[in-house]
């Protein structure tokens, strides 16, 4: 089962360096931790995560932070932690993917909470270029899509997501609006042959004839022939190197121009 490592990757590649590496207003004082974590704060998560009602889990990531813990310590420390002991639970049949599908729901709840207290939203440029963000088709890991959105929103990207709608709708999107770049993400191989087959689809429809395509997600990691493979233009292996990377492809554009 590769679950607990990709959720592990999730929150450790992409959710952390957003939360520590994305732009604020002003540089926030560096509070020392005055506390570790501990296992018992991993279980508690853990279990809220898992919980059949649904508990206020901002108020224990409060209690953690007002406790001493640093916002570093508690990303690092206790939320990837806690991402993989869910994976690990499920591998053994502890829980069932009901209840692990509820948990990273509410992890992502807990990632955008956190980026509420924490970060300070830039508007968006109103000569931005466009960008829309979906899943593979038939992927349902959307993670690094909503990072990758943030970055790119932050960078002065029109940011458009599809991260539950099916192909279909993309594709009347593509038809109907102007898109610079499409980004896609696969976390797993299952669906590579079906990410090959969209590919030209897309750019098909797009009213852009020179739309370009970007790929990321784990299935892509350390198989540069693969992106190749699915027919795009360039791969994106950390979420926060997204904006350069679209913006690499407009300005190959511009210079074939």
């Amino acid at each position: 089962m590769r679950w607990r490592d990709d959720l592990a990757k999730v929150v450790e590649a992409e959710i952390i360096p957003r939360l520590m590496l994305a732009h604020r207003a002003g540089p926030p004082p560096r509070r020392l931790p005055t506390r570790h974590p501990r296992a018992e704060d991993i279980a508690r998560l853990s279990d809220l995560m898992l919980a059949l009602g649904d508990g206020d889990s901002m108020a224990e990531i409060r209690g953690l932070l007002d406790g001493g813990l640093s916002l570093e310590s508690l990303l690092i420390e206790v939320l990837a932690p806690t991402a993989r002991h869910i994976g690990r639970l499920w591998e053994e049949d502890e829980c069932d993917f009901v209840q692990v599908t509820v948990a990273m729901a509410r992890l992502r709840r807990i990632v955008h909470d956190l980026e509420m207290l924490c970060l300070d939203a830039r508007p968006v440029d109103p000569a931005s270029r466009r960008i829309l963000l979906m899943p593979a088709p038939g992927e349902t890991h959307t993670f690094g899509l909503t990072l990758a959105a943030h970055f790119l929103s932050e960078a002065g990207w029109d940011v458009v997501t599809s991260l539950d709608g099916p192909l279909s709708e993309a594709l009347g999107r593509l038809r109907a609006e102007w898109f610079d770049v499409v980004g896609l993400s696969l976390s797993c191989n299952v669906y590579l042959d079906g990410l090959v087959e969209a590919v030209p689809v897309m750019r098909r429809a797009s009213r852009n004839r020179d739309l370009g395509i970007l790929v990321g997600g784990p299935a892509f990691l350390d198989r540069p022939d693969r992106v190749r493979c699915v027919g795009a233009d360039a791969a994106v292996m950390d979420a926060r190197a997204t904006p350069d990377i679209a913006q690499s492809l407009l300005d190959l554009r511009v210079r074939a121009c």
